[in-house]
């Protein structure tokens, strides 16, 4: 089975560093196949006989942490749940993100997170993902971290582009 991982966090600035040479080891030390990194973001595909996203993930992040001594969080999802997540993109202004929530949400999290509203930013989105349309990325208050404490998960965020090349 084909997945793809988004690693949350690597690379940016001079903490979680990871050569994608070390992400490759990893991977395959796990027993997975046909790993490609891309970016230096933490972005991979792979292939797996494994049936669980979760239970990957959580292999990953341990794996990572042990071998690296990096402790950060991994999500994995299939490459048709990444595909779907770009057919459904909606047309938003500004600098748009997917921002990929690890788990699910509550319903009412999720409710109040997509009512709130994030002027000058623009939010839509699901369970699965967050559709962020930017302003200013750069002078946002809608951070991964607000989006992660308002709904009680994880997050990571990639442009529709990466999110293309991964697939």
């Amino acid at each position: 089975m084909s997945w793809v991982l988004l690693l949350r966090a690597v690379n940016l600035g001079p903490t979680n560093k990871l050569a994608m040479t070390d992400l490759t080891r990893v991977m395959k030390a796990l027993g997975h196949t046909e790993v490609r990194t891309f970016l230096n973001s933490g972005n991979a595909t792979f292939a797996s006989s494994r049936r669980s996203a979760q239970r990957l993930a959580s292999e990953i992040e341990d794996a990572l942490r042990e071998e690296l001594g990096l402790d950060v969080r991994a999500c994995v999802r299939t490459q048709a749940d990444l595909r779907k997540a770009l057919d459904e993109l909606p047309d938003l202004p500004g600098y748009l993100t997917v921002n990929v929530l690890f788990d699910r949400p509550t319903p009412a999290a999720l409710k109040a997170f997509l009512e709130t509203d994030w002027s000058p930013e623009v939010v839509r989105g699901n369970d699965q993902v967050l559709y962020l349309g930017f302003k200013s990325a750069a002078k946002t208050k809608l951070t991964n971290t607000k989006i992660e404490k308002m709904l009680g998960v994880g997050c990571t965020a990639r442009t529709p582009a990466t999110l293309a090349k991964l697939l």
